[in-house]
């Protein structure tokens, strides 16, 4: 069961070491049209010794360099997925790097956002996550192949191409997948049946050869 609406603010814990970084995010994840709620904090010992004890908050887990992203992933992310079993981990950073991104996911992180991503695709990413979704940046999403079926993705003029394949009620349904919402809750949206989005989900993967919802949200990034 979903959450009702007016229900409370889903709760987000942001651990960065560095103070402007961390209260910036933690403003902006915090503005009143997110739905969100946020505390900093500057490592992950501060976060163990927290009241933050909200059960399953959603954990960004926030590093800045290839040794800190390094350090993120193999030590702290285990401690955070120890800790709070229930938590939703996150990694931010900026390292894109291949090999950390299978090693954050095979950690237990739910979901690996560069920092170059802006604001709204962090936001659509937590939702996806919030949702029970994955979600990894493209750079480290795609297969080679995938990449070469998909150059739409990449160009305006290829994004009205790419807009062309699929009918309009499709794209409706593309836009509330990229927001991280469910079948029944699209369903409930669109004013359609739950196995009729299961449908238009399957079509829409089948078009743009993608292997999972979060994959689509990259594919049709031009889109919206």
């Amino acid at each position: 069961m979903g959450k009702p609406e007016g229900d409370l603010k889903t709760p987000i814990a942001i651990i960065h070491e560095n103070a402007l970084s961390r209260h910036c995010l933690t403003r902006c994840l915090a503005a009143p049209e997110t739905n969100f709620t946020s505390v900093g904090y500057s490592s992950v010992e501060e976060w163990q010794q927290g009241d933050f004890e909200i059960s399953g908050p959603i954990v960004l887990l926030c590093a800045t360099g290839r040794k800190s992203t390094e350090t993120a992933v193999r030590q702290d992310l285990d401690v955070v997925v120890q800790s709070s079993p229930e938590a939703r981990v996150i990694v931010v950073s900026d390292c894109e790097e291949r090999t950390e991104i299978v090693a954050a996911l095979e950690g237990g992180a739910k979901g690996y956002i560069s920092m170059c991503s802006e604001l709204d695709v962090v936001l659509a990413a937590i939702r996806l996550v919030e949702a029970g979704g994955t979600f990894v940046p493209a750079s480290g999403l795609l297969s080679s192949q995938a990449h070469n079926s998909s150059t739409f993705a990449e160009s305006d003029t290829g994004s009205k191409r790419a807009a062309s394949h699929f009918t309009p009620k499709q794209l409706e349904v593309i836009d509330r997948l990229r927001q991280g919402e469910p079948n029944k809750i699209i369903a409930y949206k669109l004013n359609m049946g739950e196995c009729t989005v299961k449908v238009h989900v399957r079509n829409i993967m089948r078009k743009i050869k993608a292997r999972n919802r979060t994959e689509i949200a990259f594919l049709t990034n031009q889109l919206f």
